[in-house]
């Protein structure tokens, strides 16, 4: 099953310092799944770490780059991704999705604590801003879920976590991941324990 292509409207700037359309096409980095049907992403941009070069137009995401699936710390990835109905999914989508997305370290972090409760459980050193476009969708953590549906918004602060499609049509959802330094779910329940000791003697 073919993914529609996404529009990408790069802007940028001449040399007189005047702004311009510098492409209008398709993505080129653009992800379908051989044994999923219907999933599958695209990255419109990518930045790397460190101050963004508004100057030069070297594409971070064209058709010659490299694109990892998570962020390095300091790294963003805008993706906008397409989550099939989970009935679709072969019996082993774990593995399918995860070697398909080089992520089994994620899976294996999102797993910990989420008691195999979906295929899709991961968790990745990042801040992720998720905005659904079409269709609906069930965020899962390990104590909890909300359905989401064209419009709303999920910040996803390095969490475990999983995407649910209960229906019976495509949702496409849009992710802008910022990469964060490494920090386990023990060592922020650690942190918080701690801060929540020192403010009780306090």
């Amino acid at each position: 099953m073919s993914r529609p292509p996404v529009r990408r409207v790069v802007t940028g700037h001449n040399d007189q310092g005047l702004a311009v359309i510098l492409s209008d096409a398709d993505a080129p980095h653009h992800f379908s799944s051989d044994t999923i049907p219907g999933f599958g992403a695209t990255v419109p941009w990518m930045t790397k770490a460190g101050i963004i070069d508004h100057v030069s137009d070297i594409d971070m995401a064209g058709a010659d780059t490299e694109i990892p699936s998570f962020p390095a710390p300091g790294e963003t990835i805008m993706r906008i991704a397409d989550f099939p109905p989970d009935s679709v999914y072969p019996k082993d989508a774990n593995s399918a999705i995860f070697d398909e997305l080089d992520g089994h370290e994620e899976a294996d972090a999102g797993a910990e604590r989420s008691g195999g409760k979906h295929f899709w459980f991961h968790r990745t050193e990042s801040l992720d801003y998720a905005v659904v476009l079409e269709g609906e969708i069930t965020l899962l953590v390990d104590e909890g879920e909300a359905t989401m549906r064209a419009g709303d918004v999920a910040i996803q602060r390095a969490t475990s976590h999983a995407w649910s499609n209960r229906t019976d049509r495509t949702a496409r959802v849009l992710f802008v991941l910022f990469g964060t330094e490494p920090i386990s779910a023990s060592e922020i329940a650690s942190q918080r324990q701690a801060s929540s000791t020192s403010l009780g003697a306090s």
